[in-house]
């Protein structure tokens, strides 16, 4: 506890972000990651390996952008800093751990970014206009990375185990205080999901996806307790790799029970826009 709290004490962040409880999320999964190292390392090794894939298809360039950074345990940083000549890491909360491991590494050319890529407020302010106008569609498409397609020179772009995230933010926003539960549509967690995924996938540049996408519940026995789907939904493009992380396993939160989610890899994401 006393680790979590400096940890939490030490890492500045946007005052939204500790209100969200964004900051204090970030410290917890950072906790949870120690605690459970062993039963993350397959999953933070074929994660890896997947943007490592991507990386040798580029093989090099101008720019790498990291969508959802965060404890920098499962992104291939080393080939990132020795391939590019910049790697902007995006996420809302930057701990300050990773902060100093990166300043550590003395990576120059590695900047922090922070910023909340969900396209939670965006969507906000269509459906104010939306709301205002009375016209149900206003037009356009949600565009929650059009911040990376203003950047010079993007040669990849790696979303980091970050997509269902979106999904769990976005509900806690709209369950709480002003959380615009009544002026944005009852869909709108999927349509922020979908937003991502379309924005990626109308990038010029290379990109790699790596995400789960829906978790099960299990006792030792192996009964099904609870089946969750964390992307609402929305159709996952094709992956080309598939495995299990057990991000709760017995003991973690309950003796009795795990949870084990399904994750996929996508290289160079395309989706059907119609």
């Amino acid at each position: 506890m006393l680790a979590e709290l400096a940890v939490y004490l030490a890492s500045p962040a946007p005052r939204a972000a500790h209100r969200s409880g964004a900051v204090r999320d970030a410290v917890a999964l950072w906790a949870r990651g120690r605690r459970c190292a062993r039963a993350w390392a397959e999953h933070e090794a074929r994660t890896r390996a997947a943007f490592e894939t991507a990386i040798a298809a580029v093989g090099g360039g101008d720019t790498a952008v990291v969508l959802g950074s965060g404890l920098l345990r499962d992104v291939p940083m080393a080939s990132l800093a020795a391939r590019f000549r910049k790697v902007v890491l995006v996420d809302l909360v930057h701990l300050a751990p990773v902060r100093l491991a990166v300043l550590g590494r003395r990576w120059r050319h590695v900047e922090f970014m922070t910023r909340d890529i969900s396209g939670y407020d965006e969507l906000v302010q269509r459906s104010r206009i939306a709301a205002a106008t009375g016209q149900d569609d206003i037009g356009g498409r949600l565009d929650p990375l059009a911040f990376v397609r203003r950047m010079d020179g993007v040669d990849l772009v790696l979303s980091a185990n970050v997509l269902s995230q979106i999904g769990v933010g976005a509900e806690r926003r709209l369950r709480g205080r002003g959380g615009h539960a009544r002026l944005l549509p009852e869909d709108a967690v999927a349509r922020l999901i979908a937003a991502h995924l379309e924005s990626l996938a109308g990038l010029s540049c290379r990109t790699c996806l790596v995400t789960d996408v829906a978790y099960e519940i299990r006792d030792r026995e192996d009964a099904l307790i609870e089946g969750v789907d964390l992307l609402h939904g929305v159709d996952a493009p094709d992956a080309d790799d598939r495995w299990t992380w057990p991000v709760v396993p017995f003991g973690e939160e309950n003796r009795d029970w795990r949870r084990v989610h399904e994750v996929i890899a996508v290289q160079d994401v395309v989706i059907d826009l119609v």
